[in-house]
């Protein structure tokens, strides 16, 4: 086990890429234009190839596994700079500025797709080689299919993993929240709470208790606000509704898969249920213009436009 001292540098390492990555799903959310999109997918890929970096070393070992994972983060960084380069380049030669090359709604999908995908992997391979480095799991892997599984559990129900997207949720939330419609934001709000209420995270009794009322209460609010805007009659609209549904869905499998790692010893269902609630909370943030608010301001200019723009509406 490393010594504490190591253990404090880790998390502040942890806390400072959550936050990165907060960064450029901000960015994403704003973006309009290839270089913009291009710019926040080589941040994301280069956060990667770190990851992937560590983890070359822990399956090699040693000196060769050092030189193997710097050459491997190496390789991967530079390719990542052709995101940014070939739109770059394209504008140049059409003589045009990158932010007025033209960008259509397929190109808006594909960004989105492809933030949220990128998030997700480097979420799992940030849980997955922090872990590797505070001690939480072993080095090996093995070539089954119960090893793999184990690893890609473990590593979601990690600390490394449900803390730091815990502050990235929080942290998107401080830039993005006032762009989304206001009877979504409630349901948005519950996320990183329900987060951090991951019981297996920490272990012990009293964790595992608290956390499980706490999350429990929390996803019945969520269900609870539901069912008050439709007997209300004051219904949402078809993209919030779209999206409640898909968080309580998401909440469901969290109950479910708890449920079954405490009956039967087996977190499968719980940690998809993570990854199911993040890729709601990531298509929300970044992309905030598809649940009725209209297109964010280009160019980034930051949240303090859109909330004044919310206020204007209001």
């Amino acid at each position: 086990m490393p010594s504490v001292g190591a253990l404090v540098l880790l998390w502040l390492v942890a806390g400072g890429m959550a936050s990165l990555t907060a960064v450029a799903v901000r960015w994403a959310a704003y973006s309009r234009s290839p270089l913009s999109a291009g710019a926040v997918q080589f941040i994301l890929v280069m956060m990667a190839g770190m990851f992937v970096g560590v983890l070359v070393y822990f399956a090699v070992g040693g000196t060769p596994g050092y030189v193997a994972g710097f050459w491997v983060a190496g390789v991967t960084m530079s390719a990542a700079v052709f995101l940014v380069f070939v739109p770059f380049l394209r504008a140049f030669q059409s003589r045009t500025a990158p932010e007025d090359v033209a960008w259509s709604a397929s190109s808006r999908a594909r960004l989105v797709a492809s933030v949220v995908g990128l998030v997700i992997v480097n979420e799992f391979l940030m849980g997955w080689s922090f872990s590797l480095l505070s001690g939480l799991l072993g080095p090996g892997v093995g070539a089954s299919v119960a090893g793999i599984t184990s690893v890609f559990t473990d590593a979601i129900t990690s600390p490394w993993f449900v803390f730091p997207m815990a502050l990235e949720m929080l942290l998107t939330l401080r830039w993005l929240l006032a762009a989304l419609p206001r009877s979504m934001r409630p349901f948005v709000a519950i996320q990183p709470a329900v987060m951090v209420c991951s019981p297996p995270t920490l272990g012990g009794l009293a964790w595992g208790l608290t956390t499980s009322v706490l999350a429990a209460a929390l996803m019945s609010l969520a269900v609870a606000l539901f069912l008050r805007a439709f007997f209300r009659d004051e219904p949402l609209s078809a993209p919030v509704s779209a999206y409640a549904s898909r968080l309580i869905f998401s909440f469901g499998l969290m109950s479910a898969g708890l449920l079954l790692w405490a009956e039967f010893s087996n977190p499968v269902l719980f940690a998809l249920a993570l990854l199911v609630q993040m890729v709601v909370f990531l298509h929300a943030s970044t992309d905030p213009s598809s649940y009725g608010t209209g297109p964010l301001p280009v160019g980034g200019q930051g949240a303090e436009r859109v909330v004044s723009a919310e206020i204007e509406r209001s």
